[in-house]
This record gives C-alpha cells, structure tokens and sequence, in this order.
C-alpha cells in the first residue's frame, strides 16, 4: 500500500523528510561515506536499491531546487517492476507529480526531477541520450549488468545541472555516483576492482601505484592521477540485515537457501568472489595455481618439451600473449603428472608491430622461471605462437596482421602465426575439460590470467560457448584457449608428427637424415615466404 502523506507530517504540519524511509544499520554505513562513488552490493532483498532510491530523494531532490537525478536499469521492464513501484509506495503521491511517458517525478516543494532511464544495448546510442546533460546524482540499479564504459561515460555526466539552486548557505550538491547490485552479472569484474580491490580497471600500461593506493599516469610532462582509492566505497549487506523484510516474508530466506549452491551463495550470501553463470566452474586456486614458492618442489621442468604463445591481439582491445608449456607436475599423492602449465603472460595495449614482436622476443628469452642457466638456454625460444583466424585474413593491400606481425617475429628467431582456429566452442571445452582434470596449471606470476578465469560466463543464446564481451578478461581468455587449443586441441595430425612418420620408413639413416634437413629447410622458408608482405616476397615467373 502506497504510503500515505499524514505519516510523514510532524505535529506543528511540516513534512518530515526524516520519515519518508529509514535506513537500514549497514545501508546507514554507505550513505555517511565521504566517496564520490559508492557501491551497495550483496544478498537479495538486502533493500540495496530501494535505499539508494530514498537517498536521492532525502538527501537531493527534497534539499535542493531544481536538482536533477537519474536512475538507471539495464532493462526497462524490470524498471517499471522495481524501483518506479517502490518510488510510488514509499514516497506519497501529494509530494510528485509522475509523468508516466517520460517516466519522471517531479517534487511539488522543489521542482526537482527523478528520471528513469534504460541501456538496454549498451551501444553508443543508448549513452548518446545523456551527452549534454548533468545530473548529481545518478544511480545505476543492477550496475554489474552495465559495462565498465557504460559507468565511466556517466561520471562524465555526474557533475550540478544548472537549473540546480544552492542552499540557504550558498552551497551546492556534492555530486556521487551510486551503485546497486547482486555480484552477478557479466561485468561484475570492473566493479569489484574499482570498488572491492581498489584498483583502477584499464589503466595505461605506464600507470604507477603510489603508497596510499592511487594511480599515476604520466601526462604532458607531470603526472596525472586515475584512480583515488578514497572516492570508492562499498557496503556488503545480506537479506539478514534487512529486518522489516524479514518480518514481511520470514520466509524467503528458506527459499534462497534452496537455491543451487552457485545461486544461493550469490542471492543468499551475496558472496564477492563466487559467480552465477560462471562457464568454468572447476576452476579452482587451490589446485590449478602453483605459487613462486611451490614452483622448485612442484614442477620438474623439461626443457625438450614444446614451448609455444597463445596471443590474442589488436589496436583497441588488448593484446593478450600467454606462454605455455608441457611439464610433470606434482600431485597431492605426491606423484608427478605431466600437465600444461601457463608460466608467463603478457597483457597490455596500444603498441605497434615492431613494439610488440620486440616485447615478445624479450619475454620468450627469459626462458623457462627458476631453472639453471644451462637449461634456460634450452627454453630461450618457442615452437609455435598461434593467432586467431581473423588476424589472417587479407586485408587492402593483399596482407593480412598475421603475415605483417611474422615478419618481424622472424626476424627475431621467433616462429611465423599459426593459425589458431575459429572453433570458440572447441576452445571453451578443450579448456573446460583440461581444468576439470586437473590438467592444466597457472604460477602465480600470471595474475591476470588468475582473475579472467572466473570471471567469464556462459552464453545464455550458446550454453556451450563463452559469452563474448568486450572485457580485459575476455581478451585474456582468449589468448588462453587459443594457446591451448592451436596445440593440443586440432582434430588434424601436426605437420611435426606427419615428418616424423615419414622419415621413420626410411630405412637409410643416411637418406633420412638429408629428408630431415630438406624439410627443415623447406619449412622456414615456406613460413618466411608466406608471411612477408608481398613486395619482400622473390619474383616468380
């Protein structure tokens, strides 16, 4: 039942802004936060959103004159389900005036407006909408539905409109930004680093961390800073701390305790670091991530073994390179078992062909972590590096990134691209069924391959594929599961093996020897050929 206006008028008949709602002891917490950014996240029914819908209403719309506020869901449907019902009940219909076509409240005492608003596609044209315009405050409901880019655009807008009126002290509102949601969600890895692991998402790869936790990047000769730890908080609530809930349905929480482990830990806890959806599932730290300190007693290394680069590259996303190798790994009976392990990675953006294939050559030539020097030399070089299908296509001057990039890779003892294959489902299982037999390890060192991992959701449209989204943890990943699947994963014979075979039935040694350097010879050069730029390329007749 909608709240009627006599239960918010004190006794001398002046409306008491302080009854309009009553916040919760943990959603108290958040709203005395000094941070220009503040997140409520959690359990289900923890009243996250209708508590940040309140305080815009308390602390904004009923303080100053002609403030605007903008109140954002992913979906509209949902919005008209949610917080547009909970503005009608808890705020008395003597105080606004609702335009039910542009879904906005406007308050009688003030003239300021709430408008509710939707992204349902995240593109360009659903952010095009708030290009000139300013609003407070402005909170994002669900917010790990919204992409990291989707919220950077909008604290562009977060700043005091002009139709806003400062206060009888001359002052204006302090502009914040406010989130709502379950840790669910596909982008949910920006919001927990922003917010949770307090560090900048995407940041320049000359970015410095200063000793309070903030960011640096280095702009026209001084430094700039990108991320203040001190602007972000957070509050974690469940349904638990919600007792007028409790007291209305005593029964929800036996409800969400017999949800599916992967849910109940989501809508019940509100657990950070579990995810709902999540594709990889078996992943798990205790098993599949090998410390610097486990690495001398847990790994046997085999230089002979074949060294080879997952790499994933481009102009706008990030360039994601990770080394792998075969290696025995000891188990928890204390055998050792060979598995993949992922040694090295190398994750950044905006450098060019020539930058790049250096970078590559540089780390490569580390070789293999905490081996002798005899055996480095061993492991100074790859077998393969493998790139996805569209870096080989032929672009307007009858080269293709594959071909470019393999020229400078040569040049630096490095192999030509190979080709890693368009199966995204392939890819997706070959890793999904090497982690869930335990056949496949991360070190430590690889953090960024550690954080995408579980952090990447299934499909709803292909529950077999990974969703594909425009994410660093995407980018990783498919540096991944390009490796791993350009190795181990093709249905065909690999040339190596189908030259072994060969050579094998020759019974002179003599003979098989002279094959084996013709088609040593007959390869590189093969691989040279067909990656240089057609005008470095020998005329034929």
């Amino acid at each position: 039942m909608p709240r009627a206006f006599s239960d918010v008028v004190s006794p001398d008949g002046t409306l008491d802004v302080r009854k309009l709602w009553t916040p919760t002891p943990r959603n108290s917490i958040i709203r005395r936060s000094q941070a220009t950014n503040k997140l409520r996240v959690g359990g289900t029914g923890s009243s996250k959103s209708s508590d940040a819908l309140m305080e815009v209403v308390q602390r904004y719309l009923m303080r100053w004159d002609g403030c605007h506020a903008l109140f954002l869901r992913k979906n509209l449907t949902e919005l008209k389900k949610s917080s547009i019902l909970d503005l009608k009940e808890f705020l008395p219909a003597e105080l606004y005036h609702w335009n039910a076509t542009d879904f906005v409240a406007t308050i009688h005492a003030t003239g300021s407006k709430l408008f509710f608003g939707h992204l349902q596609n995240l593109s360009e044209s659903d952010l095009a909408q708030y290009l000139s315009a300013a609003f407070p405050v402005i909170v994002l409901d669900e917010c790990a539905q919204l992409s990291g880019e989707a919220y950077q655009f909008l604290q562009s807008r977060n700043r005091v409109n002009r139709e806003c009126k400062a206060n009888e002290k001359n002052e204006f509102p302090k502009p914040v930004m406010l989130g709502c949601t379950n840790p669910v969600g596909p982008f949910w890895g920006f919001y927990k680093d922003m917010f949770i692991k307090k560090k900048p998402w995407n940041v320049d790869a000359d970015a410095k961390r200063a000793k309070d936790g903030s960011w640096w990047v280095p702009r026209d000769g001084s430094w700039l800073c990108v991320y203040n730890p001190s602007e972000y908080d957070y509050v974690h609530s469940t349904i638990l701390d919600n007792p007028h809930l409790m007291a209305r349905d005593p029964d929800l929480v036996r409800k969400l305790s017999a949800l599916p482990k992967d849910k109940r830990d989501k809508f019940l806890y509100g657990e950070l670091d579990a995810i709902s959806g999540q594709y990889f599932d078996c992943w798990e730290p205790g098993v599949h991530v090998i410390t610097r300190e486990q690495i001398a007693e847990s790994i046997i290394w085999q230089p002979w073994q074949p060294r080879w680069l997952g790499w994933d590259w481009g102009r706008v996303h990030h360039t994601s390179a990770i080394w792998m190798t075969l290696a025995l790994v000891k188990q928890p009976s204390g055998e050792f078992r060979q598995k993949v392990v992922v040694y090295r990675e190398y994750v950044d953006k905006g450098k060019d062909y020539k930058e790049l294939a250096n970078t590559i050559s540089a780390m490569t030539r580390m070789g293999l972590p905490q081996i002798t020097e005899g055996q480095r030399r061993k492991t100074m070089s790859l077998d393969a590096i493998y790139f996805s299908h569209e870096k080989f296509a032929l672009q307007m001057d009858r080269q293709s990134p594959a071909m470019i990039m393999s020229v400078y890779l040569t040049e630096l003892g490095l192999p030509a691209a190979r080709n890693g294959g368009r199966d995204r489902v392939g890819r997706a299982n070959l890793l999904y069924d090497t982690l869930k037999t335990c056949g496949i390890v991360v070190l430590d060192s690889c953090v960024e391959t550690i954080e995408a991992v579980p952090q990447l959701i299934r499909d709803e449209k292909n529950i077999e594929d990974v969703l594909k989204l425009e994410t660093k943890a995407d980018d990783v990943y498919d540096g991944l599961s390009m490796g791993l699947f350009g190795q181990l994963g093709r249905a065909e014979t690999p040339d190596e093996v189908k030259l072994q075979e060969r050579l094998n039935k020759i019974e002179d040694p003599m003979w098989r020897a002279v094959q084996q350097v013709k088609a040593t010879l007959d390869r590189e050069k093969e691989q040279i050929e067909d990656c240089r730029p057609e005008w470095m390329r020998e005329n034929v007749d």
